[in-house]
């Protein structure tokens, strides 16, 4: 059957199917998004059993959605093998996105010089509801690179380039994390709600938040909050090394830099607040950022 025209003379858009119909596309968009949750940095390959075992859904239900994403070029399958892994397209798609974010296409000149006038890995990174995500890392060519890495979510509440985004959310975000359990990585990590807080305030007043071997044993972080146009925290921006390299004494100082270089950036992406106070002294932000800042901790949106 020929398409619709419009009278214009181009094909009339498909129309989204209603009711019942709608709904089951919906569930069988959501179990494709399962499907592909099922993959990881650590099982990259897995069996047709084992993603209908952790997608929660019948073998030949996996099967049907798995050829589906084949045939996108979202999956792949090796050979004749019973083992599956994501496509390329997703890495298409996943540079598409990449390329389309403001703060990743302007932080890359502000990495580089960073890392180069640092010695250490910089990363850049956004939050993803429940932890952070790096987005971008420049590695430190001395050695012990950083264990976040590029595309993975790592916890927000024991990363410095996770405290810096955690301490502008709403409560209700910082609530449902400290429900679901605060994970010791290390015997410095803070597990306790209300230390986790004070933390956090102290990032608010401060203007950059510090991980002193809390995520992992021997590494210690700097990082500094990154503003759009709007004085929203969109990003994060820091240095990670070795605790022999980066000592308690040099914090500051990093500190400083960190929130100077994260200011010059947030500045391209078009936030006009006053610029940041030195480390260890009140951070007294702009009235609007203020009024931002007290909404969002009483919950609203």
């Amino acid at each position: 059957m020929k398409p619709s025209r419009a009278p214009n003379g181009h094909s009339r858009a498909k129309r989204l199917p209603k009711g019942e119909g709608r709904a089951d596309a919906l569930k069988s968009l959501r179990k494709a998004i399962r499907v592909l949750e099922c993959f990881s940095l650590q099982e990259p390959r897995l069996s047709l059993s084992e993603i209908a075992r952790r997608a929660k859904l019948p073998l030949s239900t996996a099967h049907r959605i798995l050829a589906t994403l084949r045939e996108a070029g979202v999956v792949e399958q090796e050979g004749e093998r019973d083992l599956y892994r994501l496509g390329l397209k997703l890495l298409e798609l996943g540079s598409m996105v990449l390329a389309n974010m403001e703060v990743h296409r302007e932080a890359l000149p502000f990495i580089e010089g960073l890392a180069r006038e640092s010695g250490e890995t910089v990363h850049l990174g956004v939050f993803d509801g429940f932890g952070v995500v790096s987005i971008e890392k420049m590695d430190s060519p001395h050695g012990l690179a950083s264990q976040i890495t590029v595309g993975r979510s790592a916890p927000a509440y024991c990363t410095a380039v996770g405290k810096a985004l955690l301490a502008f959310q709403p409560e209700a975000v910082l609530e449902h994390i400290c429900r679901q359990g605060l994970t010791g990585y290390t015997r410095r990590t803070l597990t306790d709600p209300p230390r986790l807080r004070k933390e956090l305030e102290k990032v608010r007043t401060g203007g950059y938040a510090v991980d002193d071997e809390e995520h992992h044993s021997g590494v210690r972080c700097v990082a500094a909050p990154i503003r759009n146009h709007s004085g929203n925290v969109v990003a994060s921006l820091s240095i990670s090394g070795p605790a022999v390299r980066i000592s308690k004494e040099a914090i500051p100082s990093l500190a400083q830099r960190v929130r100077e270089v994260a200011g010059k950036l947030s500045a391209r992406l078009g936030y006009k607040g006053e610029p940041a106070a030195p480390p260890g002294k009140s951070h007294q932000a702009p009235a609007t950022t203020r009024r931002a800042v007290r909404l969002r901790t009483s919950g609203a949106s």
